[in-house]
């Protein structure tokens, strides 16, 4: 048999079968990837938690909302738990996609470079003028290693965060375990040949630093330590001692730099938010005082020693323990 006769044209029944699922597969790829450039909106899957949290944050009156929670989400992320928490303690969540495509009913940052450092960028920008007393920037997840003193679960630290040390310190990380991060983890002037050989961040910091904080070289500092990473909560009145501005341009270079990826760009926020918000360069607070005054968790310790959470002064708004 010739290898002309093993070919034969399907039956006209299986034809127009196989013609009938390739144009229903068709169909349904145009919808769900392209559709829109037909006129038909691409099928998008809703989130129902995220659809829920969406009426919080269109709720937001900053005269009566005084605490705002802000992250960045995928559209296939489970907050569940935020839902609960904001249901339980009357917190505004301010979610932003991070999505190529942005999921549907969380808000949308100017860039998604940087991932949660767009997220909170963007959230500063956009909310300059009608900001909460007491904004907390979180990750989405739930457990995070971060969290150290109540377990991975970030619930319970929001829940214990005293507030009156937002007002006193007007900046405060959500962690107080040294490691990694103190007494120093970035030499601006110092980057090995490593980094240099292979174009790293690190090699082009100083430059960075000038440009995000607006500041000459002479006011780079030798080194950089703080408590990591992305997790703290600052006060209105810190957020407004920088102009709308400087937030702008830092939300501009985190899109536009061509020094590093969007891994990079969040690398380097991790490394100066408390500087930022108004930190010494060197932010390594000690460890038992820093559980004291953030959680008001203040010994006594092995020691013997116990201390005194730090108050908010006299005429300032004071805020007490989440319940």
């Amino acid at each position: 048999m010739s290898k002309r006769r093993l070919f034969r044209w399907p039956a006209r029944r299986t034809a127009a079968l196989g013609a009938l699922a390739l144009l229903v597969t068709s169909v349904f790829s145009w919808l769900l990837c392209g559709g829109d450039s037909y006129g038909v909106q691409p099928l998008v899957e809703i989130n129902p938690v995220h659809e829920q949290l969406s009426e919080f944050t269109s709720a937001y009156n900053n005269a009566t909302n005084e605490i705002g929670l802000v992250l960045a989400a995928t559209r296939s992320e489970d907050l569940t738990w935020l839902l609960d928490y904001c249901r339980a303690h009357g917190t505004i969540p301010f979610i932003y996609t991070t999505d190529l495509e942005p999921a549907p009913h969380l808000l949308i940052p100017r860039t998604i470079r940087g991932r949660e450092a767009a997220a909170y960028l963007s959230f500063i920008v956009d909310f300059y003028d009608r900001l909460p007393k007491y904004t907390i920037f979180i990750h989405s997840n739930y457990d995070q290693w971060h969290n150290d003193l109540f377990g991975p679960h970030t619930g319970p630290a929001l829940r214990n965060l005293r507030l009156e040390a937002v007002d006193a310190q007007g900046y405060v990380n959500l962690r107080c375990e040294h490691d990694p991060g103190c007494p120093t983890s970035v030499h601006p002037w110092s980057p090995t040949q490593i980094d240099i050989e292979n174009d790293d961040i690190r090699a082009f910091f100083p430059q960075v630093y000038q440009t995000l904080l607006n500041v000459p070289a002479k006011k780079v500092p030798e080194h950089i330590g703080n408590v990591c990473c992305g997790q703290f909560a600052v006060s209105r009145d810190r957020i407004l001692e920088r102009p709308w501005s400087d937030y702008e341009r830092m939300l501009r270079w985190a899109d536009e730099t061509e020094l590093t990826d969007s891994f990079g760009v969040g690398w380097v926020y991790e490394k100066i938010w408390h500087i930022i918000f108004g930190m010494e360069v060197i932010y390594c607070p000690r460890y038992e005082q820093c559980r004291c005054d953030t959680y008001g968790w203040c010994g006594p310790l092995a020691s013997g020693e116990t201390l005194q959470a730090v108050r908010a002064k006299p005429g300032s708004i004071l805020g007490s323990s989440q319940s």
